[in-house]
């Protein structure tokens, strides 16, 4: 027996959004590959725009390095407020340890436009030391 209600997709993003707002979360889907050249990491964020997504390379004080994956929640919003002056909360997606042998200068990130996710370059070196710098995320 088929449906006859039919939602629009708009509609079904909206309500994603609205309860990942109200506090509901949608998970990430995350996937890590090791390839011949570094590893690939695959991250699908439903409900959150690849405008908002922030990335950082974070070197911690306990020799380890960490990767940072999250995006800014705005706390409110009104029409009439200019952006700049709108509070905003950090939301976390995910941290990532990066393995040792990892170029942390030279880790890249693309958005998948047609496949709607996030793909994270970490190709191998032998970096270390302290470091923190922002991964800019291009799209294609």
């Amino acid at each position: 027996m088929e449906s006859k209600l039919k939602i629009p997709q708009e509609m079904l993003m909206n309500i994603d959004f609205i309860n990942t707002v109200n506090g509901g979360m949608s998970e990430p889907a995350i996937q890590l590959e090791r390839g011949s050249d570094g590893f690939e990491v695959v991250v699908k964020v439903p409900g959150i725009e690849v405008e908002d997504l922030q990335l950082e390379v974070v070197s911690g004080k306990k020799n380890s390095t960490n990767l940072k994956l999250y995006h800014l929640l705005p706390i409110f919003s009104q029409e009439s407020m200019p952006e700049e002056e709108q509070w905003k909360t950090i939301r976390f997606i995910n941290t990532f340890v990066i393995p040792e042998g990892v170029d942390v200068e030279n880790i890249s990130a693309r958005y998948d436009d047609t496949l709607r996710h996030l793909v994270l370059h970490l190709p191998y070196g032998n970096e270390k030391g302290d470091y923190r710098r922002k991964v800019d995320i291009s799209r294609w």
